[in-house]
């Protein structure tokens, strides 16, 4: 075994100038025309890691810089020697791609080697992604040890972000925070982002510092996208107090996405009634996705007669913005107006498209009346999956609230839903079946035999959904199946059998490694008419969005999202999930909701594309299970990098992006190949 010192560290940072924006993407070493690393890619496709660990060895230092990205994807932890090796090779590139490797791996990479490598690096692409991976990989005592290593100004906004995925990660110190107050009034805007971000983002770095983080937001211009950070920050201490705060920056931030984060803060503590009429004017906000989140935070919050009466008015005025009304029927049920749900829902039943329909139907959960008894049993029934799947929504929702009472139509209901096998009934209806008063009426066998039916790939989600509700369940019944499910040809099947059997038995189960699923080949000579960045060019309803792909980082996924373009399978296809200021996602042209695919899977493939403002990745239930949906980020998502593939950015239609709504389409794909 080999054993690392810890040394002293003496800093030589480089102090050149060096631009503050992360620099995130991977220079050219022409994998498209040169056999050896397209060797080294197919190695990964198949998670050769035997051979992947022989070649960071080769003289050739594209092939050692190839092999150890292709690592990232693989994560190899045999290998981590080897790529701690490659922190001193000669080549910036292979430093930069070990450490980006080390940086992915799941466990078992030491922090004294990165440290040291750290303090002596002076290429600033290599010592980016030292930080970063300190930030994915280390302790506390790596934490305090990096603050104390005082990186020059040109790597605070790194610094920034790696306390936020050590934070991601339930590590954090008070050094870091004080490190992130210091620093939330840089000079530099990416730092000042990074910091507000992290403070954002990890509630236990903010905890006991919302004076020090107001005092910043009154003093941070309302352009100025650190905002939208900060609000969320403030957003989650519940001080009634922060309310007129945040309604402000409703009524006038220049963002939508801050307006979003504001309408989102109101949701906590007890807003007066002159916040809660921001709310009800953002109704009217210019931005969609503005509007639906003002509606989804009235909904939560109780209302005076008065406001009851202003949004009724609205609700008159906007019958067809069924994507605003149907969060304000869930609120109209809280405040004691059934009638107007129960009207709504029953016309909207026979007037409106299944997707508004279904996104009505969990508005009549809090509903006792028959009426809306009535209305959620037809629901259950429907042939559309997606008004079936709310309709189940709709009874865990009753179910959670009026528990025990109603236990025996509860059961039948939601076991009449789940024997019918499809995976999005199962993914919302097999956890509320785990619920310990079904276990008696027969849940775990309802659960078997419907697991029974389900087959990789088009049941994979339903099938992991099951496994983890038979784990909770126990029994005879759940561990025969989990124990034949042990030995499911797909990993991410026995990874959910492994997880559901250790709970059912309180002990630790593993899963024995086997071969992945075939995945599509590599065809090289495809990737070569389209050159390293081909254009996907999206017609949507609302515009031309033009994405620039990376298909020397991310080469089957470029190969496989091209050829669905080019077949056509894009055309007509919504984008059936979109979360304001998070992501749209669209690209399922099986079902269009979410639930569909190819009829195969591709490989994860980790590259050095951060999940920024515009950055396009791959939808997956797992590692190794993506397929045809992808989305594209609002705002930076730094929490996806590594788990999601990333492999392009939007060039050109961010606007358009920024105005999609749910269930909006995608009119046309087209590709365009390119030498650049």
């Amino acid at each position: 075994m080999r054993t690392w010192l810890v040394l002293p560290l003496v800093c030589l940072w480089s102090l050149t100038g060096v631009a503050a924006q992360p620099m995130l993407e991977r220079p050219s070493d022409d994998l498209l025309t040169r056999p050896a690393l397209q060797a080294v890619v197919e190695a990964q496709v198949d998670r050769n890691g035997t051979l992947l660990r022989k070649k960071i060895g080769a003289d050739d230092a594209d092939v050692r810089g190839r092999s150890a990205l292709a690592l990232a994807s693989v994560q190899d932890t045999s290998a981590i020697p080897g790529l701690l090796d490659l922190l001193r090779d000669s080549v910036p590139l292979v430093r930069t791609d070990a450490a980006f490797a080390l940086g992915q791996m799941p466990s078992g990479v030491p922090d004294a080697p990165l440290l040291r490598a750290l303090s002596v690096e002076r290429d600033p692409s290599v010592q980016r992604r030292l930080i970063e991976a300190l930030g994915t990989t280390g302790d506390a005592q790596s934490l305090r040890s990096l603050i104390q290593l005082r990186p020059p100004p040109a790597r605070h906004s790194d610094l920034a972000l790696t306390i936020a995925r050590y934070g991601m990660r339930g590590v954090t110190d008070s050094t870091a925070t004080t490190w992130l107050l210091d620093h939330l009034r840089s000079d530099d805007p990416w730092t000042r982002r990074n910091a507000a971000y992290a403070l954002g983002r990890v509630e236990a770095l903010a905890a006991g510092r919302a004076d020090t983080i107001r005092a910043v937001l009154n003093d941070t211009a309302p352009d100025d996208p650190a905002a939208m950070h900060l609000l969320r920050a403030v957003g989650t201490t519940g001080d009634s107090s922060d309310a007129p705060r945040l309604a402000d920056w409703l009524r006038t931030a220049p963002d939508w996405r801050t307006r979003v984060e504001a309408a989102r803060g109101l949701s906590s503590g007890s807003p007066t009634d002159e916040p809660r009429s921001a709310l009800v004017g953002a109704l009217n906000d210019g931005h969609p996705l503005v509007a639906r989140t003002a509606a989804e935070t009235l909904a939560g919050l109780d209302w005076s007669p008065d406001r009851n009466a202003a949004i009724g008015a609205w609700l008159d005025a906007h019958p067809n913005e069924w994507r605003v009304v149907a969060p304000l029927l869930r609120g109209l049920a809280r405040n004691e107006r059934p009638e107007r749900v129960l009207d709504t829902v029953t016309r909207w039943r026979t007037e409106r498209s299944p997707v508004a329909y279904a996104a009505a139907l969990p508005a009549l959960a809090p509903l006792d009346a028959p009426r809306a008894d009535s209305l959620i049993g037809a629901a259950l029934r429907s042939d559309d999956v997606r008004v079936a799947a709310a309709g189940v929504q709709a009874v865990v929702s009753r179910w959670e609230r009026t528990r025990p009472d109603g236990a025996d139509i509860t059961f039948e209901r939601l076991a009449a839903a789940v024997r019918r096998g499809d995976p999005a009934l199962l993914y919302h209806g097999a956890p509320a079946l785990a619920d310990s008063a079904f276990a008696s009426v027969g849940a775990a066998d309802t659960l078997a035999a419907t697991y029974r039916t389900l087959a990789t790939p088009d049941d994979l989600e339903g099938m992991a959904a099951t496994l983890e509700a038979l784990g909770s369940l126990g029994g005879t019944t759940a561990e025969s199946v989990l124990r034949d499910a042990l030995d499911h040809p797909h990993h991410a099947v026995r990874r959910a059998a492994a997880q559901g059997l250790s709970e059912a038995t309180d002990t630790t189960v593993t899963a024995a490694p086997k071969p992945l699923p075939d995945t599509p080949p590599i065809d090289w000579e495809f990737l070569q008419e389209l050159g390293p960045h081909p254009r996907l060019v999206l017609e949507t309803d609302r515009g031309t969005v033009t994405v620039e792909l990376d298909a020397e980082q991310a080469p089957q996924t470029t190969q496989a999202i091209t050829q669905f373009a080019r077949e056509g399978r894009y055309n007509g296809v919504p984008f059936h999930r979109v979360v304001p200021n998070f992501v749209v996602q669209g690209g399922d042209f099986a079902r269009r909701d979410g639930f569909g695919g190819p009829g195969f899977f591709l490989r994860t493939e980790a590259t050095r594309i951060g999940h920024r403002r515009g950055t396009i990745g791959m939808a997956s239930a797992g590692k190794d299970t993506e397929g045809s949906q992808f989305f594209v980020s609002h705002s930076m998502q730094p929490h996806l990098d590594g788990g999601y593939t990333a492999f392009g950015r939007v060039t050109d239609g961010m606007d358009v992006v920024d105005q999609l709504r749910a269930y909006d389409r995608i009119e046309s794909a087209q590709v365009e190949a390119t030498n650049e």
